[in-house]
């Protein structure tokens, strides 16, 4: 079965949905932002069915290629249906099943009308206790797929974005960066400039990308603007000067 990750409160009655919609014979909406769950929570609901992304399955069901009738489905992003009365009828007559998935909070009222219950999911910055385990398990993960030790919860950089897809991007970086050393560093910058040269005035367009992760190392570490100054070797007015410049990416 899917594991669905339910250790903070809001989650915790999630998850007793969850568990009365695997007993009950009744269509479900879940809504929520990317990467919050939707499709986790569905398989936990279905775990033994087939999933199919709503456009797939309305070109199928249009080509006449699906034939199944009593069963059991999850549709993935039901929003993006643009045929409705073609899926609708599609479900009755054949008696479906379905949980579907939406990033959207307002659907079709022939859409709303399928689903007896629709559950919500809290963006992951709600659920502190859920993404403390989400990132213990990405870690395990990333360590058992890229054959690596363990490193310390201290040593990961986490970069929620308010969603588990970015929360796994980060952790799996994390332990890609302890593998990596100077030379493939300056072989990212590199390939990264060469795809983004353009313009006459590239040196400045990319000065941002040595000085950002040097001021905000700096300010980490020497957390006053006196100590950063001291140590980077730059008068108090042109680190102030700096710091303006890159305010957006150095304010958390």
């Amino acid at each position: 079965m899917e594991e669905y990750i339910a250790k903070s409160k809001n989650s915790k009655e999630i998850l007793n949905s969850a568990q009365l919609l695997q007993s009950v014979e009744i269509n479900a909406l879940i809504m929520g932002e990317t990467g919050v769950g939707k499709k986790s929570l569905a398989k936990y609901i279905l775990p033994n069915v087939k999933i199919y992304k709503a456009k797939n399955l309305q070109q199928d069901i249009s080509d006449n290629l699906i034939s199944i009738q009593n069963e059991s489905i999850i549709i993935d992003k039901i929003e993006n249906l643009t045929n409705i009365d073609l899926v609708v009828n599609w479900i009755n007559d054949n008696n479906i099943r379905i949980i579907a998935t939406s990033l959207k909070s307002e659907l079709n009222s022939k859409l709303n009308e399928l689903f007896s219950i629709t559950i919500e999911l809290p963006p992951l910055k709600e659920r502190e206790e859920d993404v403390k385990l989400l990132i213990s398990k990405f870690s395990k993960e990333a360590s058992s797929t890229l054959d690596l030790e363990p490193i310390l919860p201290s040593k990961l950089m986490i970069n929620l974005s308010n969603n588990a897809h970015s929360l796994r991007k980060s952790i799996y970086f994390s332990y890609l960066f302890e593998t990596i050393g100077e030379d493939e560093i300056l072989m990212f910058m590199e390939n990264y400039m060469f795809a983004n040269l353009k313009g006459e005035n590239s040196y400045k367009d990319f000065s941002y990308l040595f000085e950002v992760p040097l001021l905000k190392a700096a300010k980490k570490r020497y957390k006053s603007q006196v100590q950063m100054a001291k140590h980077l070797g730059l008068n108090r007015i042109t680190l102030r000067k700096k710091l303006d410049i890159h305010k957006g990416f150095l304010d958390d």
